[in-house]
């Protein structure tokens, strides 16, 4: 198997975070017992009609990512155009996908409370020095790959890079860790000179998760929460795949799920992708070590069920900047709405520089990829079609 290019890394790194996020969608909050029943084994963007008869709010445009993959938009372009996060301009960027408010915060796909609490404080004019949220979530981690891929050089500038975007809208230190922990494994994954991944990747990245810890301890102490005592809650759960990578898949998730519960979640962790660092972030990487293709990793993570988008989005970015975009089924870079958009900002990453590609504004194309998606629904609950598919989907 020959060894994928730095620039195919990236390009597959971006494009793998919005297909698993894509792929993902459809199926959050649903339990891996009713993705069977309803879809058997998902191995391509299905239509959520089927699972959501009775929340048809929660159908998603096949193919269309959610707030995720906007965020992760939004950062690259911050990047590119700076150098740096930027967090004005970001912030900028953020409020203006939420205006005009079109009944879900803009052009926003799919955004939780904490994140809608964050908007709400941008708008009003609070810097967003301020306006980090106290959960242990993971939307510091699910958009952060362009960071990793940008200052993979640049441990230093990664650093600074991860805490500004992250404390933007997470203090928790295990959000922050979680954030740190992907950007660092991209990182390290852009720099292989093989295919393959040796299973000490996970030791070398727990040892760069615990270094940065420590510098966070030290550097952020007032603007970090949780520091005692889950200061190395996620080198700690990280470390602890290496321990479990030749089990049978049930019992290492079951292993995962309990190192987790180790570290303090809000509620029980009762599966393995669940929206908190110590849990899903793991979990990613257990599988990113024991699949063979980006597709086998991300067909195995959203059938598991739970927070399907965001381990989807996380263990794409992973698993494109392991194989390589050259290895992506070619189902899903059709299948996925805006895919040019977002090679396009994956080869400006790769260049540091946006010039020379014709890369649409992404607030316009935004509100008009969520235009389509609340026409298809509200079409959806109108004349709902029998079988459950969704006939309309014109991919832009």
């Amino acid at each position: 198997m020959s060894v994928p290019s730095r620039l195919d890394r990236i390009r597959g790194s971006f494009l793998g975070l919005a297909i698993g996020d894509a792929l993902g969608a459809p199926l959050e909050g649903l339990s891996p017992q009713q993705i069977r029943a309803h879809y058997q084994v998902v191995t391509d963007y299905v239509d959520g009609a089927k699972a959501w008869k009775k929340k048809p709010f929660r159908w998603r445009l096949p193919g269309l990512y959610t707030d995720d993959t906007q965020q992760a938009l939004a950062l690259a372009d911050v990047l590119v155009a700076t150098g740096k996060v930027d967090l004005d301009i970001l912030a900028e960027v953020y409020v203006g996908l939420a205006t005009p408010d079109l009944g879900y915060a803009g052009a926003h796909r799919g955004i939780g409370r904490s994140f809608r609490t964050v908007l709400a404080d941008l708008k009003r004019g609070v810097s967003p020095l301020e306006t980090g949220q106290p959960s242990a979530g993971i939307g510091a981690a699910m958009r952060i790959a362009p960071a990793g891929l940008y200052f993979a050089d640049d441990p230093d500038a990664l650093f600074d890079a991860v805490m500004a975007a992250s404390l933007m809208t997470h203090r928790d230190v295990r959000s922050i860790s979680g954030a740190m922990a992907v950007a660092l494994a991209i990182g390290r994954l852009l720099k292989l000179t093989e295919s393959r991944l040796d299973p000490s990747f996970v030791l070398w990245l727990a040892a760069d998760v615990a270094k940065a810890e420590d510098r966070i301890a030290a550097e952020f102490a007032g603007s970090v929460n949780s520091l005692e005592p889950h200061r190395r809650s996620l080198s700690a759960a990280i470390a602890h795949v290496d321990a479990v990578l030749e089990l049978p898949q049930d019992r290492a998730l079951n292993a995962l799920i309990e190192q987790a519960n180790r570290h303090g979640p809000e509620s029980d962790v009762r599966r393995a992708t669940q929206g908190f660092p110590p849990s899903c972030i793991p979990t990613c990487l257990y599988l990113l070590l024991t699949t063979d293709s980006i597709e086998e990793a991300l067909v195995d993570v959203v059938n598991l069920g739970g927070d399907t988008d965001s381990v989807g989005a996380i263990l794409g970015s992973l698993a494109g900047a392991l194989h390589g975009a050259n290895t992506i089924p070619d189902r899903w870079l059709v299948g996925l709405h805006n895919r040019e958009a977002i090679d396009l900002r994956a080869q400006a990453i790769h260049r540091k520089s946006a010039r020379g590609l014709a890369i649409p504004d992404l607030i316009p194309r935004e509100f008009e990829l969520s235009a389509l998606e609340v026409a298809n629904r509200e079409s959806l609950l109108s004349h709902p079609p029998s079988g459950g598919d969704l006939g309309a989907n014109r991919r832009l």
